[in-house]
């Protein structure tokens, strides 16, 4: 079975550490809410809003490590027998960023969040085009935050230790003009780069449409 997706819009963010000039401060005003995000939160937060959203779509969240700088913290705190941070705590979980991104926009649509090693963004691609089936837009968003301490001494292949990917999606019956495949940016990592490589090639088209194979 395949099904036929239309890109409406797309984004991408890449930091060798950080990715730098975020809008966090304008994005969320509410400055409680600010200081407890993540990362992973603020990028994914930074990426959404360069679609053309309304904010109540339902929204397909993917990572592969998910939250490490806050599981970094957790793991060090243990080692150190020291208290854990309540933050920390609350923030550990995968859906975190996309949770915060419901509660910032009063979004009540399905979040579905999916983590598959390398192949994570190319799983969200396939969820968004069963989910496209019911006839709304949805928005993927695929991300990783793996800055944390010591990484240099792991990471041997990642050059961008932030990124993030987003796409706002509809099903479509129009022939497709995109492939599903790798990015061409190399160091960036593999569990948002079938993603990263569909939202370069739409950037090249004024309708963009892809086939997922289900």
């Amino acid at each position: 079975m395949t099904v036929n997706l239309e890109i409406l819009s797309s984004a991408f963010l890449v930091g060798k550490e950080h990715i730098e000039e975020l809008n966090t401060k304008e994005l969320v005003p509410q400055m409680l809410m600010r200081r407890r995000l993540t990362q992973a939160s603020k990028i994914v937060i930074e990426a959404i809003s360069k679609l053309d959203t309304k904010g109540n779509e339902r929204v397909i969240c993917g990572s592969s490590f998910g939250e490490l700088p806050t599981t970094a913290s957790i793991l060090d705190a243990l080692y150190k027998k020291e208290p854990i941070s309540p933050t920390d705590f609350q923030n550990s979980v995968y859906n975190t960023a996309v949770s915060y991104f419901s509660i910032l926009n009063k979004n009540q649509s399905e979040m579905l969040t999916i983590s598959s090693g390398d192949e994570t963004s190319l799983k969200v691609l396939k969820a968004g085009a069963l989910k496209a089936l019911d006839g709304d837009e949805l928005i993927l968003v695929c991300f990783e935050t793996i800055n944390i301490p010591n990484i240099e001494q792991v990471n041997k292949c990642i050059e961008y230790l932030e990124s993030v990917v987003a796409l706002k999606v509809r099903v479509t019956q129009d022939k497709a003009n995109l492939s599903v495949s790798t990015t061409e940016l190399k160091g960036v990592p593999l569990s948002i780069s079938h993603m990263f490589y569909v939202a370069q090639q739409a950037n090249q088209h004024s309708k963009a449409i892809i086939e997922i194979q289900l």
